[in-house]
């Protein structure tokens, strides 16, 4: 079941339907909900560790709108962004709902980790399609970094599985 903190999107392959103008429009705009939703999943975490982690990963997510805004000006100067409706791939929305516990947590860092897989693929092809080096290297640069999230995400989705599963044991009386 797909949580209400993911909006899933349509499939990757997809990207040839839309311009390069709406490519980056959904880019800055699935930035900004990964932003929200990294700042309002920090809200609900108690583990200070894992809030740390994940603080930073908002403040990672609005760097990359900034890039994006950038690069969308520079493309396209004198226009105002277009958000389109469709978006590619998972869209992360804010957390709303209280969490419950450990679980709750491992459920939506995974899913944090397909949308960041997602980003990542995505980025990877827009590099394909934007025009000059310069370009093509940032989108690699956000392909990358967009990786390192999700391999954060993992190492941190591992650690809750063993503390979860550890935590089960411990209340496993005689």
């Amino acid at each position: 079941m797909v949580p209400p903190e993911l909006e899933e999107g349509l499939p990757l392959e997809r990207i040839k339907d839309f311009s390069l103008e709406e490519l980056l429009g959904m880019a800055v705009k699935a930035e900004i909900g990964a932003r929200k939703f990294y700042e309002s999943l920090a809200e609900r975490i108690d583990i200070q560790e894992l809030k740390n982690k994940i603080e930073w990963l908002a403040g990672e997510e609005k760097k990359h709108e900034e890039l994006l805004r950038k690069i969308y000006a520079n493309m396209f100067p004198g226009k105002e962004i277009v958000f389109p409706k469709e978006h590619i791939g998972p869209e992360l929305q804010p957390v709303a709902r209280q969490l419950h516990g450990v679980e709750d947590i491992i459920d939506l860092i995974r899913w944090a980790m397909k949308a960041e897989e997602i980003a990542a693929k995505f980025y990877a092809e827009l590099e394909n399609m934007v025009d000059t080096e310069e370009k093509k290297r940032l989108m690699r640069y956000l392909s990358d970094m967009e990786w390192g999230h999700y391999y954060n995400l993992k190492a941190e989705y591992e650690l809750l599985l063993d503390w979860a599963m550890y935590s089960q044991m411990m209340n496993v009386g005689p």
